[in-house]
């Protein structure tokens, strides 16, 4: 298990509502509202395949592969179901040759394409008109008639088996575009302020790694000039008091080159921020892992070709790789906290929606002491107390702004008159019946002579017998239903318990992208809904964590129903 402590209303209110894009700042927070984005970029994004929370790119975003967000490897970091997050956020184009699969609604400025199989995972609200809210809200043109969401007992599921579906900006009046510029000129605000913070933290330098050493038990700044070169090939590690933050602030020049395997530490990472001062391209040449969050949104992030990750949230300017590659964006959200006063947030709107607030922890001040003037050596000078300094009095509270008066309703159309129908054409006359011909009179026949008497002739003829007839069996029904694959495990071959990760995989063009999946604890049913056509691939794994490892573990699964054009079974 995980030792980082990750609540459950940080995954519940990840992302943004579809109704309410708008940003607001955080105090302490340097992600702003986009702290409920796993990742947030400015200008275009390319070929990420999977990220576990929530994605928000201000450009456009393209993609040869498939994408999936908000399904993460372990339960206590995925983000639940929602009647209204947003958590893919495109404030332009999106196009993919893969399907998008996102546990939240999908919200795009521009064009969208995306491959048949798309599928968004969306919570069920107290709403009783909700069903006809997501068929308004994903309608699209072109579309099957026939087409509408799912309903999956706690959740619906919106398919795209037809055409690409989404929600357009401009049906929700968002302004993406404004979000995203509010969005950036916080986020440089708030990384001014912490540039001007003075180290109070030391870096030891040693050959393999920077061990960061303070003992602030509130945060820890420490500063680690890689210029002019910008190699940053050491490893990085924190020795401070156990809760504190960590900040990192990186100098390297116009261009950082990662080179080493990890970056940080695990049990550290919601509250580890590496600030990158000064670059605008930051290259990964290793395949690394990054654990603690990364603000650089000046600067384009170039992946590495093969794989890593990033860990906790991200603000970057662009986002660049190759696509064959990879990488990941896993969700640890930053916890916040970060003491810097020059960049105190504007007053928050009437309504906001908190991403996880996290408390303001305030510098220690100690009051300065007032001294008493010096006397003479001869005189015993009395004994003066401190004067301590006058408190600064508390910031007003916003005003409430008053809420906005709704438009009235719009009057109902008057109903057009019925048409006057058509008057009945008049039935024809019937035309008189033709009087017939009188017949003929018969001619009178001639009288025949007597016939001669023939003689009996016996011929025998064979008389046909009537046979049984046997009658058909009834033709069995077609037990397969179509477009669903159910069975179940029985168990395992070794008859031990087991906890099973039954995926469901969507193969095309020898790609293999999750479908949906579900985790079955000893014996179970499953159950996969899905279109038609297509080639899928059903993969049965022990998860990790199971004390029996031994090679005759195989579990015993049953199929039955294959609803599908093409299936195999790994």
């Amino acid at each position: 298990m995980d030792n980082i402590s990750i609540n459950d209303k940080a995954t519940a209110e990840a992302g943004i509502p579809f109704d309410n894009i708008k940003w607001y700042d955080i105090a302490g927070q340097p992600f702003g509202a986009a702290a409920g984005f796993n990742v947030i970029v400015f200008k275009d994004a390319n070929n990420i395949i999977d990220v576990e929370g929530p994605v928000a790119i201000g450009g456009s975003f393209y993609s040869t592969r498939g994408l999936s967000v908000g399904f993460a490897g372990r339960e206590e970091k995925a983000v639940r179901y929602s009647p209204n997050l947003v958590r893919f956020l495109a404030g332009s184009n999106v196009s993919m040759t893969g399907p998008l699969v996102v546990v939240g609604h999908v919200v795009a400025g521009g064009g969208f394409r995306a491959d048949r199989g798309s599928t968004y995972l969306i919570g069920k609200s107290d709403k009783g008109n909700q069903m006809q809210e997501l068929k308004f809200l994903y309608q699209a043109n072109g579309g099957s008639q026939y087409w509408t969401p799912s309903d999956k007992g706690d959740h619906y599921v919106i398919p795209s088996y037809d055409v690409p579906r989404y929600i357009p900006a401009s049906r929700i009046n968002a302004d993406i575009t404004g979000f995203f510029n509010d969005a950036g000129k916080s986020i440089e605000n708030y990384k001014d302020c912490i540039e001007s913070l003075m180290p109070n933290g030391t870096v030891v330098d040693n050959n393999y790694e920077w061990i960061l050493r303070g003992n602030d038990p509130v945060q820890n700044v420490f500063l680690i000039n890689a210029g002019p070169n910008g190699l940053i090939n050491k490893g990085i590690r924190a020795e401070v008091p156990a809760g504190s933050t960590v900040i990192v602030r990186l100098r390297t020049g116009v261009n950082a080159h990662l080179q080493y395997g990890v970056y940080g530490e695990r049990d550290k990472t919601n509250r580890t921020l590496y600030v990158f001062e000064d670059a605008t391209n930051i290259y990964m040449e290793k395949s690394s892992d990054i654990w603690g969050s990364i603000l650089a949104p000046q600067a384009m992030f170039h992946a590495h070709p093969t794989g890593g990750h990033v860990s906790g949230n991200a603000a970057l300017g662009a986002f660049a790789v190759s696509a064959a590659s990879g990488f990941e964006f896993h969700y640890f959200p930053f916890a916040g906290g970060v003491v810097c006063r020059a960049a105190a947030p504007a007053p928050a709107p009437a309504t906001p929606v908190p991403v996880v607030p996290p408390p303001v922890i305030p510098m220690p001040v100690t009051p300065t002491p007032v001294l008493p003037p010096p006397v003479a050596p001869a005189q015993e000078a009395p004994q003066v107390c401190p004067v301590c300094p006058t408190p600064e009095p508390c910031p007003a509270c916003p005003v409430q702004q008053p809420c906005p008066t709704p438009e009235p309703c719009p009057a109902c159309p008057v109903p057009l008159p019925c048409p006057i129908p058509e008057p009945c054409p008049a039935c024809p006359v019937p035309l008189p019946c033709p009087i017939p011909e009188p017949c003929p009179a018969c001619p009178v026949c001639p009288v025949c002579p007597p016939c001669p008497k023939p003689e009996k002739v016996y011929i025998r003829v064979p008389v046909p017998m009537p046979a049984e007839c046997q009658v058909c069996p009834p033709c069995p029904e077609c037990q397969v239903k179509a477009g669903t694959i159910t069975g179940c495990i029985k168990g395992c071959c070794c008859n031990n318990y087991h906890v099973w990760d039954v995926k469901l995989y969507k193969r095309h063009r020898g790609q293999d992208t999750i479908f949906s999946s579900v985790e079955i604890c000893g014996c179970g049913d499953f159950e996969f809904s899905v279109p038609f056509e297509g080639c899928y691939v059903l993969k049965v794994r022990k998860t990790s964590g199971n004390c029996c490892r031994s090679c005759r573990c195989k579990a015993t699964v049953i199929l039955n129903n294959i609803g599908v054009e093409r299936f195999m079974m790994e």
